[in-house]
């Protein structure tokens, strides 16, 4: 019980990633699940990934961009990615852009 305590005054970082191939959707969404992911299909060709950190079991917000960034370079799959909306984009270094995001956060406060 302690622990749900801090885990929920974590704040929540909404990732978004959108494609175009449903093979990829769902791939990728099957690899966000400890993210709580789900799909959105916009139309036949236009897929939206959504999910959230920290994950079912407190998996940081840079555990899932990884996850999304190695989805990323093995499948060669067009796609934009979204964190708080805010674009997040192909082969930034994690460091960075946890960077740029938490300075975002605080400029937003």
């Amino acid at each position: 019980m302690a622990d749900a305590m801090p885990r929920a005054l974590e704040p929540v970082t909404t990732i978004e990633i959108e494609v175009e191939d449903r093979w990829d959707a769902l791939a990728l969404s099957e690899l966000l699940i400890p993210f709580h992911s789900f799909l959105v299909q916009h139309d036949h060709e236009h897929w939206v990934i959504h999910a959230r950190a920290p994950g079912f079991h407190g998996e940081p917000l840079p555990d899932a961009l990884e996850v999304i960034e190695d989805w990323r370079a093995d499948r060669r799959a067009l796609s934009s990615c979204r964190v708080d909306g805010h674009p997040y984009p192909p082969r930034e270094t994690k460091e960075r852009s946890m960077k740029r995001i938490d300075h975002e956060r605080t400029v937003a406060r």
